[in-house]
């Protein structure tokens, strides 16, 4: 096929076409347009918003933090009649706990993965305990089975008095 040709069947076709065609291929390309025109801005706009951010906002940021650094001051919590009636008798105070946070240790048994993503250990119930000042640990042993076998026929026996 020859130049001639295609510009004949490009200009027969064009000729085809009505004016409503036209209007019709006009505003769809105009349509067009405008949607990779509002994407470039929306991209353009991100851009602006992530430079802000790291470039400006990274001092603003870094004296805030290091303010809050200098400045913090733990506040101490006014507790009402009723609550220093609780603190006072509760088996474990919350002083207690702040004061033993980091005695406690948990032991795990060997790792193994669950997930193609995370890696999970078992925790180990041998091991498990209170650490205290000479090394030693706090042996958590679960009861004997024949003591539970023993507990449980003595609940049965009882369940049956009480039925009767």
């Amino acid at each position: 096929m020859k130049l001639k040709d295609i510009l004949e069947n490009i200009f027969g076709f064009l000729y085809t076409l009505s004016m409503g065609d036209y209007i019709f291929f006009m505003l769809a390309f105009i349509l067009l347009l405008g949607v990779v025109y509002m994407i470039y801005l929306i991209k353009k706009e991100d851009e602006k918003v992530e430079t802000y951010y790291k470039e400006e906002n990274s001092d603003y940021l870094e004296s805030i933090k290091e303010k809050i650094e200098k400045e913090y001051k733990p506040t101490t919590i006014k507790l009402t009649e009723y609550e220093e009636e609780q603190e006072k008798n509760a088996i474990i105070s919350y002083d207690e706990l702040v004061k033993n946070k980091d005695s406690y240790t948990i032991s795990y048994d060997d790792e193994y993965v669950s997930n193609s993503e995370i890696n999970v250990k078992k925790i180990s119930s041998d091991n498990t305990g209170v650490k205290s000042d000479n090394n030693e640990t706090l042996q958590v042993k679960l009861m004997n089975y024949d003591k539970e076998e023993a507990f449980l026929t003595a609940l049965k026996q009882l369940q049956q008095n009480l039925s009767n």
